[in-house]
C-alpha cells in the first residue's frame, strides 16, 4: 500500500499484521501526509509552528496577530487536505478544522500529559534546590 505522496507500507515484512491495522493505515497515513504538507506551508507563510500534535498544529503568535495567524493556519490545513485528498479522489475534497486560541498567561495543556508535566516540575524544583545549596 502507498499514500498519495508515495509513502509505502510493505505488508508482511515485519511480523504479523492484523486486519484492523491494514484498514486503518490508509486513513492514518493520509492524515500524516496532510500534516506534513501543512507544516511545510505554515513555515513558508511565516507561521511560528511550535509542534504538530496528532492531527493539529500548535502555533504561536503575538496577541495582535493571533486571530490572523490562526485563520491562515486553518486555510493552510484546508489547502493541504485538498492536495492529498484530491490526489486520489474525484472532485474537490477538503477537511474542516476548528481552533482553540489560548492567550497568556494560560498555556496549552493536555490531561493525558498532566502526570509527566507534574514530574518534570518536581525535577526542576529539586534541581533548583540543589543549585541553591551549591551556591
Amino acid at each position: 500500500m502507498w499514500t498519495a505522496l508515495g509513502w509505502t507500507y510493505h505488508i508482511g515484512i515485519v511480523g504479523a499484521v492484523n486486519d484492523r491495522s491494514i484498514r486503518n493505515w490508509p486513513i492514518q497515513s493520509a492524515g500524516a501526509d496532510i500534516l506534513r504538507i501543512a507544516c511545510i506551508l505554515a513555515a513558508r507563510h511565516g507561521i511560528k509552528l511550535l509542534a504538530p500534535i496528532h492531527d493539529a498544529l500548535l502555533i504561536e503568535a503575538p496577541i495582535d496577530r493571533i486571530a490572523a495567524d490562526v485563520a491562515l493556519t486553518q486555510e493552510i490545513m484546508r489547502r493541504a487536505s485538498r492536495i492529498v485528498l484530491n490526489a486520489t479522489a474525484d472532485g474537490m475534497h477538503e477537511l474542516r478544522t476548528d481552533a482553540n486560541i489560548i492567550r497568556y498567561p494560560a498555556r496549552y495543556t493536555d490531561k493525558r500529559g498532566d502526570a509527566i508535566w507534574d514530574h518534570v516540575l518536581e525535577l526542576l524544583a529539586k534541581h533548583e534546590q540543589q543549585a541553591k545549596r551549591r551556591a
